[in-house]
């Protein structure tokens, strides 16, 4: 159903004004299907958080007959603007695109609004041409059991991902619960592709520069998988006085949470995610590029080995098992 087509068509009508005289019907509203087609962009096959809320809202989608494609950017910008400069010829009703931030999406927004495809974000944040987001919460609960555990007091090997909106809200969430503690920061940028591998070595390196003992040492990664990488660095160094902390609650993260390798995590809820983007989708495309945006919050509650079984009878399946 192309309900920018009937809103520019009747633009269209208009300005031909007396074409209106022949009294056509072709453009009546009510006599479209509401089958859609739906471009979604994204982020990266290896971050199976986002994957999992695109999996299941495309499941969703296709069991309503819907017509979903995807496209793989693999975390760069440039890929993500050129796939939904692709989606823009490819003509469809909406364009979802998840995680990079919208503000750096600008040749790509400025095409879909040009051809008056809305464009919906999962934690990418606001932009003009954006008219639903769904934004995550900044998970400050992390940091602030981080700084608990650590007495306020010692060294953090904090591994960021700039890109990344969720990203770059944990880590002013991070920044503002670390400030005016005891607590030094090193800072390491997370290379995508190869974000378990970038936590490895960043967490190799730090490692052997502070040796056990020295003082209350953890390491903060905004996602879970440089935090898998950083588990992996410890168990190799035979180090098991540093606690780790990550997001998203991957089954990887959850295992290591059950088994004492990692300190706390958080986890949106994913289905929860899928179905309130499902529940938009007919609002967003009949709204068009114009319609006032709208925002709706993912929850992200922390999970500690404490809360884990709590958190899997409440979420079957989460831990893959």
């Amino acid at each position: 159903m192309k309900f920018r087509r009937i809103a520019l068509g009747a633009t269209m009508a208009l300005a031909l004004g007396t074409a209106a005289a022949c009294g056509g019907s072709s453009s009546g509203s009510d006599g479209g299907d509401d089958s859609y087609s739906v471009g979604i962009v994204r982020f990266a096959p290896s971050e199976v958080t986002t994957e999992a809320v695109i999996n299941k809202y495309t499941k969703l989608a296709e069991d309503e007959g819907w017509e979903v494609t995807t496209a793989n950017p693999d975390g760069a910008v440039d890929k993500a603007i050129g796939a939904m400069q692709d989606f823009v010829q490819k003509d469809v009703d909406l364009i979802i695109v998840s995680v990079i931030e919208s503000k750096s999406l600008t040749a790509g927004l400025k095409s879909a609004k040009a051809a008056g495809i809305p464009v919906a974000s999962i934690a990418g944040g606001g932009a003009d041409g954006v008219t639903f987001d769904l934004v995550v919460s900044p998970g400050t609960e992390v940091p602030e059991a981080m700084v608990k555990n650590m007495g306020g007091k010692g060294r953090v090997l904090a591994l960021g991902y700039k890109p990344g909106l969720p990203c770059q809200l944990r880590e002013d969430a991070f920044n503002k619960t670390v400030e005016g503690t005891d607590i030094t920061v090193d800072r390491q940028e997370v290379l995508i592709p190869g974000q378990l591998e970038s936590g490895q070595k960043f967490a190799t390196t730090w490692l052997a520069k502070n040796p056990k003992g020295s003082e209350p040492l953890s390491i903060w990664a905004c996602f879970d998988d440089p935090a898998m990488g950083a588990i992996v660095a410890a168990k190799q160094a035979g180090r098991d006085d540093v606690k780790i902390y990550g997001y998203d609650g991957t089954p990887p993260a959850l295992k290591a949470l059950k088994e004492g390798q990692l300190a706390a995590t958080a986890a949106p809820d994913t289905a929860g995610s899928a179905q309130m983007l499902f529940d938009a989708t007919p609002d967003v495309i009949k709204g068009g590029v114009d319609a006032e945006p709208k925002t709706e919050e993912i929850p992200f509650p922390i999970i500690t080995p404490e809360t884990l079984d709590q958190y899997l009878k409440d979420n079957p399946g989460a831990d893959a098992s």
